[in-house]
């Protein structure tokens, strides 16, 4: 997959080797499966009339007072490629906000993307102060002979699937609803950094990985889960929080995996830990010991139900 930054200077000299496009256009936080049936209508679209599937997003949400991030512009990436998309152009805000929506078609969809279909969502909005929406981009595309598919809303428990409805369930510590509006499992993709080893010291070896402010987390607490180390799925247990027992004083959130049956090296590796069952809310306990204990009982869930639930298995969409 071939990503072209538009905030390069330099970006013609990239654009010039587009082919053809059937491009989808938005956001996309998290990768849903409102947003799949985005990206597989692209594919469709793109086979359809011998183009190459595209999708045209931003490299940073437009509003991020809005809402915290589900997914950071790295597991975008790597979600675009998994569903079969060939070219991401990547647009700031700032530079397309006072774009009236026959400018934005000209020169983005047109200039850049060398559309020969769009998909967009039925709530798509695009130009200066959100004045078009797919009527509007409808209307403009068909000056052009250029056809849009627009997708309706994708149903789930009789409401429709969105990022807000995903940020809601992971506040409210529901990862299974998380992961049923997701498609997969919703994972912590953050490179595993250096903690206090006191895991190591207490024999149960943990790794950390600093959650930044600006994205989305469930609801603090310990959660069963699973990592996977060189195609051998391990069950897990993760602590979302502060560590209030060791870390009084500590306000940085973080994620702390104990990582059943394995005992390796993995500072400033990628990690991705996949949540699959909240267990517990977090605790501050009396002693070490207690929280031993304690951590040991989490292990033994986490473990039953890697070993007795197929759902829990699953393999992950990459």
């Amino acid at each position: 997959m071939q990503v072209i930054d538009l905030r390069n200077r330099d970006r013609q000299l990239h654009t010039d080797m587009v082919p053809r496009t059937a491009c989808a256009l938005g956001f996309f936080d998290g990768v849903h499966i409102g947003h799949r049936a985005l990206l597989a209508s692209a594919c469709d679209a793109a086979e359809q009339i011998g183009a190459s599937p595209a999708v045209w997003t931003l490299s940073a949400p437009p509003f991020p007072e809005r809402g915290a991030q589900i997914t950071d512009m790295n597991e975008r990436l790597a979600l675009f490629a998994s569903a079969g998309i060939r070219y991401v152009f990547l647009s700031s805000f700032s530079e397309i906000q006072s774009f009236s929506p026959e400018r934005f078609v000209e020169e983005i969809l047109l200039g850049v993307c060398h559309v020969s279909a769009v998909v967009c969502g039925f709530n798509f909005r695009f130009g200066a102060g959100a004045r078009g929406n797919s009527d509007t981009l409808s209307a403009l595309l068909a000056h052009h002979g250029i056809p849009l598919h627009i997708i309706d809303p994708v149903m789930l428990d009789e409401a429709p699937v969105s990022s807000t409805r995903i940020r809601a369930a992971l506040s409210a510590g529901d990862i299974e609803l998380a992961a049923r509006l997701l498609g997969r499992s919703y994972s912590i993709n953050r490179t595993v950094v250096h903690g206090k080893a006191l895991g190591r010291k207490i024999g149960i070896p943990t790794v950390n990985q600093a959650i930044p402010p600006y994205m989305q987390i469930p609801k603090e607490g310990t959660y069963a889960s699973v990592v996977t180390l060189d195609g051998i799925a391990y069950p897990s247990v993760t602590n979302i929080g502060r560590r209030p027992t060791v870390d009084e004083d500590d306000h940085v959130l973080n994620a702390e995996t104990h990582i059943i049956g394995f005992d390796g090296w993995l500072y400033d590796r990628p990690l991705s830990v996949s949540l699959r069952r909240r267990l517990r809310d977090e605790m501050a306990f009396n002693s070490i010991d207690a929280l031993c204990a304690q951590i040991h009982c989490d292990i033994a869930a986490s473990v039953s139900l890697h070993e007795s639930t197929s759902d829990f298995k699953t393999k992950e969409i990459p």
